[in-house]
């Protein structure tokens, strides 16, 4: 009797001591896994940040035409018409072998960039281009839903902090970087520096541990299951109205893309000089990567995206002026824009999402916040042509301040602490 005793008194300490273990094991290697990960990513959003900046800047410096420049990015933007495939494709394969060979496809994609010498090959570079939208539409969602399968939902919210943080960097010191290049060497040096962060994209991929078993999952028939994730996010109340408001205000940004090269020559500036915006931009959003988890804990995701919207309004009506230390303002301040509303739309979606449904669901959102991109893009391009960049400014500043109402008004988001806190609490 008393050895039974001393075992059921020893049992659940040994056993709690093994779940200790176990515990810290997962640690170690969440920890380890980041580490590959975040490399993987500063080196990946160097190369992208560079070359997205610089295949417009190409273009316009080719032809002298900032509807043409415009043109690039919208060529970038037609992939995400792709999105619920690649999150079909993300939810049915390995996530971590998808990513590997695309990074690696890409890193051939942008080589033909190369060939680029005159005005009469600049019809390479929207080719390039439309293929490197396709590929990064196929890339996200198995990114988005490897980095969900990787860490639980407590690392993932200091996660998502130092993510977006280094992507905002990212945009802060390539656009220099890419634009330096660009005025010393020209475009093919920088495609040859994008290509080498793909395949430095793909040998991080390798040191990753984690299953490489495809999500496990009903097998539903195609047509189901490309439609489950849009009907998971308008099932999901929590997701659907800051992805609506999102969505509105991507489509915004959008219609100014093509104006920021006469927002360029406006100021008295060459194109290349578009990398000092750009990098102003990204020192906006590093600062709002460091406050986003702060105001989604005191206030909630619904706030974080309303003071996105507020932003985006102020930045734009800043921007429409012709005095340079505006500009730049007003630059800094869209920086806080898009990445507030970016990862409030990414926080709820992680949270109130499957694992089986995570590549879809990211795929959907990328397909409602990027797809209107490539038709307001060549809408902006087609603009700049006929109005002037401070009427466009001006324009996008007015249309985003009934969105923001509209957003604040609404009571089906879950909000701050209480949206975490158990259901036995509540």
């Amino acid at each position: 009797m008393m050895t039974h005793v001393r075992y059921a008194l020893v049992m659940p300490a040994a056993s709690e001591r093994q779940a200790a273990r176990t515990d810290e094991a997962r640690d170690v290697e969440a920890v380890r896994n980041a580490r590959w990960y975040l490399a993987g990513l500063a080196g990946s959003l160097l190369g992208n940040s560079a070359m997205s900046l610089v295949a417009g800047v190409w273009v316009k410096a080719l032809t002298g035409s900032s509807s043409q420049a415009g043109v690039v990015s919208a060529c970038v933007y037609a992939g995400t018409m792709g999105a619920p495939f690649a999150g079909l494709i993300a939810d049915r394969f390995s996530r971590r072998r998808l990513l590997f060979w695309l990074n690696l496809l890409s890193a051939s994609t942008v080589l033909p960039l190369l060939l680029v010498s005159d005005r009469a090959r600049v019809w390479l570079v929207f080719a390039v281009m439309a293929v490197y939208g396709l590929q990064a539409t196929a890339m996200d969602p198995a990114e988005d839903a490897l980095f969900a399968e990787m860490f639980s939902v407590e690392f993932r919210r200091r996660m998502s902090g130092w993510r977006l943080t280094i992507q905002e960097i990212g945009r802060l010191g390539a656009p220099l970087l890419g634009a330096g290049l660009f005025v010393l060497v020209g475009g093919g040096a920088v495609a040859a520096m994008d290509a080498a962060t793909f395949v430095l994209a793909a040998l991080v991929i390798t040191r990753l541990r984690t299953p490489d078993a495809p999500p496990a999952g009903e097998r539903e028939r195609v047509g189901q299951a490309l439609q489950a994730g849009v009907r998971h996010v308008f099932a999901t109340p929590q997701i659907r109205s800051v992805m609506i408001a999102a969505t509105a205000v991507m489509a915004l940004s959008g219609v100014g893309v093509a104006a920021q090269y006469s927002l360029v020559s406006g100021v008295g500036q060459r194109p290349a000089f578009l990398g000092v915006f750009s990098a102003v931009l990204g020192a906006g959003s590093i600062i709002a990567s460091l406050t986003a988890r702060r105001i989604i804990d005191r206030f909630g995701e619904r706030w974080l995206a309303v003071g996105g919207l507020i932003n985006f309004a102020a930045g734009n009506l800043l921007r429409a002026n012709h005095w340079l230390p505006a500009t730049v303002a007003g630059t800094v301040v869209l920086g806080f824009a898009l990445p507030y509303v970016f990862l409030a739309t990414l926080n709820i979606a992680q949270r109130e999402t499957p694992n089986q449904l995570r590549g879809r669901v990211s795929a959907a959102l990328l397909f409602a916040l990027f797809g209107p991109q490539a038709l307001t893009q060549i809408i902006g391009s087609a603009l700049i042509a006929h109005v002037t960049y401070t009427e466009i400014y001006a324009g996008s500043a007015a249309a985003t301040v009934p969105i923001a109402i509209w957003l604040a008004r609404r009571g089906d988001v879950a909000i701050g602490r209480a949206a975490r806190r158990p259901a036995c609490a509540r």
